[in-house]
């Protein structure tokens, strides 16, 4: 870690500090981004001098065998994950033990980096959706753990329920999941099911807490008792349930279906925010957008009219519209209601 001149500094380079506008305190750019030289330029523009970084990106830095760490493990474990998961296509139990040396080391990365929204946008999925949604749920809850000020072992009990949350999803036919029209009654009381069964693996799953078993069981659960499949309320249903069930609808509402594109994240995340008026709970999501926010700062981004723009400000008490700088002119999305983010370039 080290204090250097915004002038020496150059892209790869990774911040270890939040650079804030000293006018008001604004976070211009979050700790744990990687610089480019849109960063570098903005920077230089608002008179910043100086800023802290972790090390300088270079084949033999640090800071890049950490980050090809992250991604060499987040590949092991998808290929393990795929073990798990075809052995209990057969009828086998999860072997947690097979996975627990890379789910702490993952665990250990995030404690150390908050930019994992930046991460998983560099990921390049394995293609089978249940278990791409399961790792990226996994990873984004332990962040909210992380932020919630979790231990190390509730983390890691969290983001095993994260990577088993769906694990009943596996006995449900591959047609019924993919399908693009409403479901029957029988295809939709199975669906409902796959918490209920994936609880019951869970339960018989050796080296598995309970508290990861109801957090897969409850995550279709709602605070206003709207939710499946016990239809529980607010204080009863488990703080595990409650975390997955807003990464459960921020991931699957910002990936690709066979049925339906992806979202924005910002639309999303304005979903999320409205429902924690009513159906997720408010103060994890509100946890969950305050701190995912200023990870956009920076990043350039498509307007719904067509515009390219970089997101220069996020206002703290409405992250979801934040204000976007199109050539030299500034649109705060917060007083133009027109305009919405409709994808994340870089």
């Amino acid at each position: 870690m080290g204090l250097i001149k915004v002038k020496d500094a150059t892209p790869g380079m990774i911040i270890s500090k939040d650079i804030n506008n000293n006018d008001n305190n604004v976070v211009i750019l979050a700790s744990g981004t990687i610089l480019n030289k849109s960063h570098l330029k903005r920077l230089k523009d608002m008179g910043i001098n100086d800023i802290q970084i972790l090390k300088e990106e270079n084949e033999e830095s640090e800071s890049k065998i950490k980050r090809d760490l992250f991604f060499e493990n987040h590949k092991k474990l998808e290929e393990e994950l795929n073990v798990l998961f075809n052995r209990v296509k057969i009828g086998k139990k999860i072997m947690v033990q097979e996975i627990s040396g890379i789910v702490n080391e993952i665990i250990k990365d995030i404690s150390n980096n908050n930019n994992i929204l930046g991460r998983l946008r560099q990921l390049k999925n394995n293609g089978v959706y249940i278990q791409d949604h399961s790792i990226n749920v996994s990873l984004l809850a332990t962040m909210i753990g992380k932020w919630l000020g979790y231990s190390e072992g509730e983390l890691k009990q969290l983001s095993m329920a994260g990577l088993f949350h769906d694990i009943g999803m596996i006995k449900i036919p591959q047609k019924i999941i993919d399908k693009p029209g409403p479901l029957n009654q029988e295809e939709f009381i199975m669906v409902i099911n796959h918490t209920i069964n994936g609880y019951k693996i869970l339960k018989e799953t050796i080296d598995l807490s309970n508290n990861s078993a109801y957090g897969a069981l409850q995550h279709h659960e709602r605070e206003d008792g709207t939710g499946y499949p016990l239809g529980i309320k607010s204080n009863e249903i488990h703080e595990f349930g409650k975390i997955i069930a807003v990464c459960d609808v921020f991931n699957a509402m910002t990936s690709n279906r066979v049925y339906k594109g992806k979202e924005s994240p910002f639309k999303v995340a304005e979903e999320i925010l409205y429902d924690s008026f009513g159906t997720l709970d408010g103060r994890i999501s509100t946890v969950f957008l305050n701190n995912i926010s200023k990870f956009y700062i920076g990043n350039i981004v498509k307007l719904n009219n067509g515009s390219i723009g970089e997101i220069v400000y996020v206002n703290k008490a409405v992250p979801t519209r934040p204000v976007i700088k199109v050539d030299n002119v500034f649109i705060d999305l917060l007083k133009n209601k027109d305009y919405e983010v409709v994808d994340i370039i870089d």
